[in-house]
């Protein structure tokens, strides 16, 4: 018996259009997790809401390309990606808190690691956990 799928995405245009996708998803992702930084930013009263938001959608863009360069690269090593992911994502962090906060180095890397455990604790790990369930 031949099952077959009614929306298979093959021929020339399939690894343009998985880039395209891919993109976009990382994208949302990235929105998503700067949403949850930038009100855990707020609520540790980092800075007001719109200038918390706007740093952590900063934070996430650059952590983001990093991190799904290595996603792609660990893809099947998800016990190496998690950790070296969430390390990356500190010290991406900590680096531009203490841009835009200069005099508060020790302060900005204890919100570094706070806002990165609410987003891997709230969205990366279930969306990977549930991801390579399915």
């Amino acid at each position: 018996m031949h099952i077959t799928v009614p929306f298979a995405i093959t021929g020339p245009a399939a690894p343009y259009i998985l880039l395209i996708f891919g993109f976009l998803a990382l994208v949302i992702v990235d929105i998503l997790i700067a949403l949850v930084e930038g009100v855990v930013l707020t609520l540790l009263k980092w800075n007001h809401f719109r200038a918390s938001l706007t740093v952590s959608l900063i934070m996430n863009i650059i952590s983001g390309i990093i991190n799904g360069v290595l996603l792609i690269i660990l893809q099947h090593n998800p016990m190496i990606w998690l950790p070296v992911s969430f390390t990356l994502a500190f010290f991406i962090d900590v680096f531009i808190l203490t841009y835009f906060k200069r005099n508060a180095f020790s302060r900005n890397s204890l919100y570094a690691l706070l806002v990165n455990l609410a987003s891997y604790v709230l969205l990366i790990l279930p969306a990977y956990y549930f991801g390579s369930r399915a």
